[in-house]
């Protein structure tokens, strides 16, 4: 059964009518095919492809609720997160917001900046971290990135906690499963690992786009090298297997060096649009990658923007005003990442106090410009008041 039938679901914020899709002037791969010319609705209600919920169904919610009960919080733990880059916001945001959940409940925050890896900037932040002599480590990239550094903190006694991170005992890593080196938050009772919650995020993009293009898709997408970014790829490639009608016509494969602005990934997506005048749809890993690394402005430049359907993830502001609009994206994924990064502070604290990770709740919720957008260019924020629940749970008043 399909994830979305697995998970929790609460109503969805706007009522579920319709959503662009695309008009195609002729189909067929290659560049010798017709451009997509216009987007016109759908049905919502629809099923296009056999097992592949209609968008009335994505647009609702799989967000849960966070645990209601836990150890107490202890003042004045000292912790440092190692931020995989703070010019990205999916990198920024949930250490910005895990600066704020730590202050609630007393402890010492420093973020360190990865730089995108820059000059090895992950495994140099890593280093700084554990110099520091912290209580505890959080870094904000996967445990195969920075495993000599994590050997060294786990060496020192010093704990590590992952955000959207996987563990180096997941069995994807180069070689397959090493030694456990961080404790990895669990998003919900059906994504007990960060491997199956990135897993879940490609299924919901790959059926947003086969609904959007009426079981008709012809995909551009960017795939991220590093592990996270297989099991994006294998959620949607699980998808997009039921779907006859859709292929894949150009990838881009990419590390966190090539997503600067103006950077190989957006030169190499540029010149996929050119190459692909037939994809009618394209899929950016995250919503940095479509704002920061220039992918939605690559489709707009290409004239695409109203002619190919396109989706990211996390419902940052920056790419929902893109989604408004028509700035080359017409979908987002949203997830809360400031409710992530206070499912990073109880996380932590259980981990203080010896017990395991247990599920936080977290899930997903489709953004169009009709459905979920968030009021006057903010981020997507829940509707679930996660922080009384943590806060209650903590032993916290403030």
């Amino acid at each position: 059964m399909y994830l979305l039938a697995k998970m929790r679901r609460r109503a969805p914020i706007g009522s579920a009518l319709v959503v662009g899709t695309l008009v195609l002037a002729g189909c067929g791969g290659g560049s010798s095919a017709s451009a997509p010319t216009s987007i016109a609705p759908v049905d919502a209600n629809k099923v296009y492809v056999e097992g592949v919920p209609s968008l009335a169904e994505l647009y609702k919610s799989t967000e849960g609720s966070p645990p209601t009960s836990g150890p107490k919080t202890q003042p004045g733990k000292n912790v440092v997160y190692v931020s995989c880059g703070q010019s990205a916001q999916g990198c920024s945001g949930p250490a910005n917001e895990m600066a704020n959940a730590a202050k609630v409940v007393g402890w010492n925050f420093k973020i360190i900046d990865g730089a995108l890896n820059v000059n090895n900037g992950w495994a140099v932040g890593v280093r700084q971290a554990i110099a520091a002599k912290p209580d505890a480590i959080v870094i904000g990239m996967g445990c195969a990135d920075v495993k000599q550094p994590l050997l060294e903190a786990k060496a020192a006694g010093i704990p590590v906690v992952g955000m959207y991170s996987l563990d180096c005992s997941d069995p994807k890593n180069d070689g397959g499963p090493g030694e456990s080196l961080l404790t990895e938050i669990q998003y919900t009772e059906t994504a007990k690992t960060t491997g199956q919650f990135w897993k879940d995020w490609g299924r919901i993009q790959a059926a947003y786009v086969i609904d959007a293009t009426e079981g008709k898709a012809n995909i551009l997408r960017t795939n991220y090298e590093p592990v996270q970014g297989e099991y994006l790829k294998e959620g949607q490639d699980e998808v997009f297997a039921k779907c006859p009608g859709c292929k894949i016509v150009g990838e881009v494969n990419w590390s966190a060096a090539d997503s600067t602005a103006g950077g190989p990934l957006e030169q190499k997506f540029r010149t996929l649009l050119v190459q692909h005048p037939d994809a009618n749809a394209a899929i950016t890993n995250w919503d940095a990658i479509a704002t920061s690394s220039g992918i939605s402005k690559a489709i707009k430049d290409a004239g695409r923007a109203k002619s190919m359907v396109s989706t990211a993830g996390f419902g940052y502001a920056a790419a929902l005003q893109l989604v408004e609009q028509n700035g080359g994206l017409t979908a987002d994924l949203g997830n809360d990442s400031k409710w992530a990064a206070w499912a990073g502070v109880d996380t932590l604290n259980r981990v203080f106090h010896g017990e395991p990770a247990v599920p936080q709740g977290i899930g997903f919720r489709l953004i169009d410009k009709d459905h979920n957008m968030a009021p006057g260019g903010q981020d997507y924020q829940t509707p679930v008041d996660y922080q009384s629940v943590y806060k209650k749970s903590w032993g916290v008043t403030s």
